[in-house]
């Protein structure tokens, strides 16, 4: 066995944005695997038979607004067609009256973020020929 073994990542979301992220997260196929019940508003995600979490907590911050800062950190997801994938995410994103800004480095790495909501970070989306590259 690893040790230590790779765990959980955290992200900032902005207050009151907890239920919007985590429909979001849905949409990209992950459910949430823990909620705490003591106060504080964050939520644990993860996708089945991915042994990785992600930590989604609400914190008193404004966004970063530089996006070149900003995209530095990310969260990655592969998909076959990620420009589908992306407008999936802008109709839902439309639906729920919020900004969503598409970006990317290449075609086959594409971005998106929720500069309203999204403190510190942005959701990358890669082509799956990516992974296939390493």
């Amino acid at each position: 066995m690893i040790n230590p073994i790779l765990h959980h990542y955290a992200q900032n979301i902005v207050t009151g944005s907890l239920e919007t992220v985590l429909e979001l997260y849905a949409l990209l196929g992950c459910k949430v695997v823990y909620r705490p019940n003591n106060g504080y508003q964050w939520a644990m995600i993860a996708q089945d038979n991915v042994p990785f979490w992600v930590q989604i907590v609400e914190v008193d911050a404004k966004p970063i607004t530089d996006i070149e800062v900003k995209k530095c950190t990310h969260l990655a997801f592969l998909s076959d067609n990620p420009q589908e994938l992306i407008e999936s995410i802008q109709t839902w994103a439309k639906s729920q009256n919020l900004i969503c800004i598409e970006g990317g480095w290449s075609e086959k790495e594409r971005y998106v973020d929720f500069p309203e909501v999204f403190v510190n970070f942005v959701i990358e989306i890669m082509h799956t020929s990516v992974a296939e590259e390493d």
